[in-house]
């Protein structure tokens, strides 16, 4: 298959369709089996029809290439405006300020730009967040089942299982799991997680390339689902199940060199083992957790997690630092 840079001298999304689909050496008919009509296939790849994401999407699994990057930047991206809007709400989102958030929407769900496809999933994720700064997770789910809707027509509330594999389309995913489980709706939460994990899992061992324009963001999406469902069922005290997924956490960091949040899945490792009264091993794990911060320069988090281990975790002091 051709590198990414490559393949962006292409002009048009049915040129790089082609491209794609004479790297994999498929026809169109191949291509196109059981997703669309060849008629339909064909005034896609000769740019005379433009594709839906939800078609984009299972050309994308059949080509095994991320062709939803591209197809934002010719149908959704269109405009110096969008991205910017986007920037702006970023930002907004970082700082926690979602009132503001709220009529950033209201002034820009209208544009032409916004009214279809990724930038109206856009839509749906910004209003999911101000849902639930409300404490309205009925209604965040509600948005976010919306947003996938538009990458897969399958998805609605007795189907939450589809394929979603753009940025924005697994942030909804990953949050739709978290709003459903401040609704109290803790399998249903589990079960997405757990898909995440599954997908990325089966996506990475064929070829991590699939998702060319977003790695480090599915690298940081495992490592904060694993965790999440790590929390889940500690909370349920299913003490052994939460350390397989914290160390499915720590095995995927360590082997694609991601430390996102991995300090706080070794420090959560670390408490459920002393629950276990594996203290030995929860030693370890602290130690561990002391280095990250230490290599971050984080030594108020440091110093921090030291008062916390004398005060919470006696039994950890007995045990003699590693050398």
């Amino acid at each position: 298959m051709s590198h990414w840079g490559d393949l962006m001298i292409t002009t048009t999304f049915g040129a790089l369709l082609k491209e794609i689909r004479k790297t994999n050496n498929l026809t169109q008919a191949d291509a196109c089996k059981d997703i669309c009509s060849l008629r339909q296939y064909v005034r896609i790849e000769n740019n005379i029809s433009e594709p839906s994401m939800y078609l984009v999407q299972l050309l994308s699994h059949r080509l095994n290439y991320d062709l939803i990057a591209y197809y934002k930047l010719i149908y959704c991206d269109q405009t110096l405006q969008a991205n910017t809007i986007k920037t702006e709400a970023d930002v907004l989102i970082i700082d926690g300020q979602y009132d503001e958030l709220e009529k950033l929407i209201n002034r820009i769900e209208y544009y032409p730009e916004f009214r279809k496809g990724e930038n109206l999933q856009f839509i749906y994720y910004y209003k999911s967040l101000c849902a639930h700064g409300k404490k309205d997770y009925n209604q965040a789910v509600q948005y976010c089942m919306n947003g996938l809707h538009i990458e897969d027509p399958s998805f609605s509330k007795n189907h939450l299982y589809g394929k979603i594999s753009s940025c924005v389309g697994l942030n909804l995913y990953h949050n739709l799991g978290c709003y459903l489980k401040e609704s109290g709706k803790l399998d249903l939460a589990f079960d997405i997680w757990n898909k995440i994990l599954i997908d990325i899992e089966k996506k990475v061992a064929l070829n991590f390339s699939y998702y060319q324009s977003s790695i480090e963001f599915v690298k940081q999406l495992y490592l904060s689902t694993s965790y999440n469902i790590g929390i889940l069922k500690t909370g349920l005290e299913e003490y052994r199940i939460a350390l397989d997924y914290f160390e499915k956490g720590i095995i995927f960091a360590n082997k694609h060199n991601c430390s996102y949040c991995l300090t706080i899945i070794v420090r959560q490792k670390m408490r459920v083992l002393y629950t276990l009264k594996r203290y030995d091993e929860a030693k370890a794990s602290y130690d561990i957790c002391m280095g990250l911060y230490l290599v971050q320069g984080d030594i108020n988090e440091f110093k921090r997690c030291e008062q916390i281990m004398k005060e919470d975790y006696p039994e950890l002091l007995k045990i003699k630092m590693y050398e």
